[in-house]
Order: C-alpha cells, then sequence, then structure tokens
C-alpha cells in the first residue's frame, strides 16, 4: 500500500499494511531555513519532498507553507489568509482597503460607512528562526463596541471565490505521498472566530459573560460567509476536508463549545458526508473535559491530537474518550523529539508503552503534535518506523 492509500483506509476504518506516520514538518523547515541550519539534502524541497526524503508520509493539511511567498496575509487580522493552494480564494469587494507590509508589520485599514477597522499585526526574524508561522497581533480587528457594527459591515462585503485549479495542483503535488486535505475556516464557527482571532480573549470572556447580544449579532452577520465557504469546500475535488481547530477545555469551555461549536462541526460533517466527503478538525490543546462533545460533532478525523506529557491524557485514554468512528492523527508530543525533554532511554520507554496501549491500531494516523519543533533529533523518526513496522498490519 501507499501512503494516500493507508491513510484513507485508515479514516475509513478499513484494513492497511501500517499504522500510517505522517509528522507535519513545516515548522521545521522553515525555522531551520531561517536559522540557516537546514541540513543540505532538504534545501529547496517541497513538503511532499521532504517527505520523500524522511521515508514518512506527507503531512498535507490545508497547503505547503513551505513554499516562500505563496501566503497572502493581507486579511490574517480578520482571521483568514489566501494561498494558491486552498480550494478558495476570499476577496473584500466594494469597500476601500489599505494594506502595508514592510517585512515586520502589517498593516490593514478598511474603511465603511460605519466606521473604520484596522489591525496590526508583527513578525520578525526571531519568530520566524522559532518556528512561529502565525504573526503577533498588537491591534485586533475589536478594540472597543463601536468597531463592531463596521465589522459586520466588512463581512457582508467577503467574496469566496473557488479556485479549483489551485486545490487540482495541490493535490496532484500530493499524489500518492499523502491525503490533500482541503483547507478550510482555522474557526469552527462565527462565534469561535471572534474568540480566536477578532478580540484579546478577555476582553471576550468579559463581553460574552456581560453583553453576549452584540456578539451574537455579529456572529449571526458572519453566517453567510461561513456558508460560502462551506459551499465551496463541498463542490471541492478534495476527500478531506479541514474546519475548524485550536480548541482546549479552558479557552473553548465545554458550555462555549457545545454551544458555539458542536453545532457547527456537526453542520459541516452532514453537508460533507452527504457527497461523499470526510472532516477533518484540528484537535491541539487540551481534550480531557471535551471529549464527551466530540462524539456529537461528526467529524472524522481529530488532527493535531497532543497526549501526555504535554496534556492530561495518554493516547490511549484520548483514543477511547474519542470513540470508535473517529480517527486520531497524532499521538507523539512534540517534546518526545527534543533530548532536553526526554533523553534515548526515555524516548524508547515513551514508545514502547504507547505502542503497547494503541490495541489494534484501528483508526490511527500517528504524527507529531501539533509540530515537529525546530530543534527535533530526526534520527528518532527512525525508531518510529520501526515500532510501526514491528506492529504490522491493521484490520478493520
Amino acid at each position: 500500500m501507499n501512503h494516500y492509500q493507508r491513510m484513507i483506509n485508515t479514516i475509513a476504518g478499513e484494513y492497511t499494511d501500517r499504522i500510517p506516520w505522517a509528522p507535519r514538518m513545516d515548522l521545521w523547515y522553515i525555522a531551520n531555513r531561517s536559522r540557516g541550519t537546514l541540513p543540505s539534502e532538504f534545501v529547496r524541497l517541497n513538503t511532499v519532498e521532504i517527505s520523500e526524503l524522511l521515508d514518512v508520509a506527507c503531512h498535507a493539511v490545508r497547503a505547503d507553507y513551505t513554499l516562500p511567498g505563496a501566503r497572502d496575509l493581507s486579511l490574517r487580522g480578520l482571521g483568514m489568509d489566501n494561498h494558491p493552494d486552498y480550494p478558495f480564494r476570499i476577496e473584500l469587494k466594494g469597500l476601500p482597503v489599505k494594506f502595508s507590509d514592510d517585512g515586520v508589520d502589517m498593516k490593514t485599514l478598511i474603511s465603511t460607512s460605519k466606521g473604520e477597522i484596522f489591525t496590526h499585526l508583527h513578525r520578525n526574524p526571531d519568530m520566524t528562526k522559532a518556528g512561529i508561522s502565525i504573526p503577533f497581533v498588537k491591534s485586533y480587528a475589536i478594540e472597543n463596541p463601536d468597531d463592531i457594527q463596521a465589522l459586520m459591515r466588512v463581512f457582508q462585503h467577503l467574496e469566496v471565490i473557488p479556485n479549483p485549479e489551485g486545490y487540482a495542483d495541490f493535490h496532484k503535488r500530493i499524489g500518492q505521498q499523502g491525503v490533500a486535505v482541503a483547507s478550510g475556516p482555522i474557526a469552527a464557527s462565527p462565534m469561535h472566530l471572534i474568540l480566536h482571532e477578532l478580540m484579546p480573549m478577555d476582553r471576550f470572556f468579559y463581553t460574552y459573560a456581560d453583553n453576549r447580544n452584540i456578539l451574537c449579532q455579529l456572529a449571526s452577520s458572519m453566517e453567510e460567509f461561513f456558508h460560502k465557504l462551506l459551499d465551496v469546500l463541498v463542490s471541492s475535488d478534495a476527500e478531506v476536508v479541514f474546519w475548524g481547530g485550536n480548541y482546549d477545555q479552558d479557552l473553548t469551555w465545554p458550555t462555549f463549545f457545545q454551544k458555539e461549536i458542536t453545532p457547527w462541526l456537526s453542520k459541516v460533517s452532514e453537508r460533507l458526508h452527504s457527497v461523499g466527503k470526510y472532516l477533518l478538525t484540528h484537535t491541539d490543546g487540551e481534550n480531557k473535559a471535551l471529549m464527551p462533545y466530540y462524539k456529537d460533532c461528526g467529524f472524522d478525523v481529530a488532527e493535531s491530537v497532543c497526549p501526555a506529557p504535554m496534556t492530561q491524557c495518554s493516547l490511549k485514554e484520548i483514543r477511547h474518550g474519542m470513540g470508535e468512528n473517529i480517527t486520531v492523527w497524532g499521538g507523539i508530543p512534540s517534546v518526545a523529539l527534543l533530548e532536553g525533554s526526554m533523553d534515548e532511554a526515555e524516548f524508547d520507554d515513551y514508545l514502547d508503552k504507547m505502542f503497547s496501549e494503541i490495541g489494534s491500531g484501528r483508526r490511527l494516523i500517528l504524527g507529531v503534535s501539533d509540530n515537529v519543533p525546530p530543534d527535533a533529533k530526526l534520527k528518532r523518526f527512525k525508531k518510529i518506523k520501526e515500532q510501526i513496522e514491528d506492529f504490522g498490519s491493521v484490520s478493520n
């Protein structure tokens, strides 16, 4: 079997000749390229070529972020970006926009009849060298209550333009080396987007508790945009679609998750399942208190699952909590690849224990949560592959 077949069969709960192993390499690559410490054999490779060199499946979720200059971050202050690999492009139509990027600071000013929306993002070479790919927010879209009416206007002018050719190129590039997971929004719902991207979290918590109606009005005005995204994804050629991520039991606490996120994930899963597609969502935070709600969401893949010692639950506990119908993608915490966090003996013990607890191995794609870190010792990949080979085939 090739990597694509193993991953698709795993998501479907069918036989594979071995457990798929698909570590996410883009931040490791970007950081080491920026530092000048990239091993010579990796220079000028894309994610597919990196995975071929490492003899692993390609982690191809949303896009290939190793491609220099491909990502358009002019709307990142609204929680969205554009990339040639996405099955859509988001454009702001009919409103004056000023965008500047001097290589360090990105500033966007949008003028509406209800006022201006200004966002200021910051990144510098030290961030890139540390593997940080998302800019730091200096000024959020919502800095005071008056911004909400203006932001409603902005979302009325956002257009989702299908990009089937771009996604087709991405799909072809990934080929049999992995599954080209089509990008959807990072936030699973309008309210999740407000929390995660549009205003400081502490201010969101106070507003959500004391003046929720105004946030609900904004969320309602954003729904049409989310439906446009979903329509494009449903009509795409993707087998697996990414929708939402960055859940955590403290930040997206259980009652919030059940009220504001579960209905959207359920809606998305129903639409995708109706046309034979799978739903993947990025569950990279502390999942313990959220797992009882995941089964009601209908998603097929919990990607970037991070176990102990970085979170409270072992991989065994996470797989049990997710249930037998959700494929877990992850399971190896990033610290396990760092000699300063685990020496060789501790790493060997960790792997032995993990593999002894995964049962049949059904619905498991091994990966690194959330990313292979810049200082990872890639020689440890060999031990992971040896354990996979020793484990053998996986039956349905």
